[in-house]
């Protein structure tokens, strides 16, 4: 009896079909990866909001005396802004009223913050001074970090220069990363025009960052004391004094900032 050859498996028009749906939906997924994000991210925020019930309640801190421009940072983890009514109660129950806002914008290269575009659009119809800024990665290419960031940001008259957020080293040496964030702001210096805003904790700072960077405003954070003290030679803009601060109206908690110098020094800085 003659032996049955066996017969090779072919891949069939369907499973072609299948493989060549899935490669389409991964591109479409990838090309499209910052508006799937932020419609599912909405969308898990209006689940949220649905079943967030909130108390009657202010974050009663304590704000810095002698400044007289207070501001908020935000990001997606404030999804409760109401725009309009964007003030808080001091400890010694005086309404603060904000008058900048920082948005996050980006990250590394590829990530956009999926309220920017929204928190962007409120701040500056509800004439609030508005800035944006990135969170940066030393393990990130910085040409690459610095396009994701002016893909996503249009500044305009009256908006505050960029800021850029470092605050880890990620294993990274002192040196390197210096050469890093030097690439990263060359390129938005060369695109915007301006000099970027750096933010950071004061120990980064003082550690890392103020020795290579004494023509650059510092955007410094530190937390729950009365009085910024930091060496004569870091020249300091903005100070975040606090994370504990929650917005009247929407309950959402936020961190707040003072800004060091009067109105003719705000606009003085701003996009002209």
């Amino acid at each position: 009896m003659a032996k049955k050859r066996k017969r090779k498996r072919r891949v069939g028009f369907k499973n072609w079909k299948t493989l060549l749906g899935a490669i389409s939906v991964i591109i479409f997924l990838f090309y499209f990866r910052n508006e799937v994000y932020r419609f599912s991210f909405k969308t898990y925020r209006w689940y949220l909001q649905l079943t967030y019930h909130p108390t009657i309640k202010h974050g009663l801190i304590e704000y810095p005396k002698g400044f007289s421009i207070h501001g908020i940072d935000v990001s997606k983890w404030q999804d409760r802004i109401d725009w309009k009514l964007l003030k808080a109660i001091s400890s010694e129950n005086d309404t603060i009223h904000f008058r900048f806002a920082f948005i996050k914008a980006t990250e590394g290269i590829l990530l956009e913050d999926p309220m920017f575009k929204d928190n962007w659009r409120n701040a500056k119809e509800n004439k609030v001074i508005r800035g944006a800024y990135h969170y940066f990665l030393p393990t990130n290419n910085p040409k690459f970090q610095a396009a994701n960031f002016i893909r996503n940001v249009e500044i305009r008259k009256g908006d505050l220069p960029p800021v850029v957020d470092i605050e880890e080293t990620n294993g990274k040496s002192k040196r390197e990363i210096i050469r890093q964030l030097k690439i990263y702001i060359k390129e938005l210096e060369k695109h915007y025009k301006v000099r970027p805003i750096i933010y950071s904790n004061i120990n980064f700072i003082e550690n890392y960052l103020a020795d290579d960077f004494k023509n650059y405003f510092f955007w410094i954070a530190h937390y729950y004391i009365d009085k910024l003290v930091v060496e004569d030679d870091i020249n300091w803009i903005f100070w975040q004094h606090s994370d504990k601060a929650i917005l009247v109206g929407s309950g959402c908690n936020v961190d707040v900032n003072v800004f060091n110098g009067g109105s003719r020094d705000l606009e003085s800085i701003l996009h002209k």
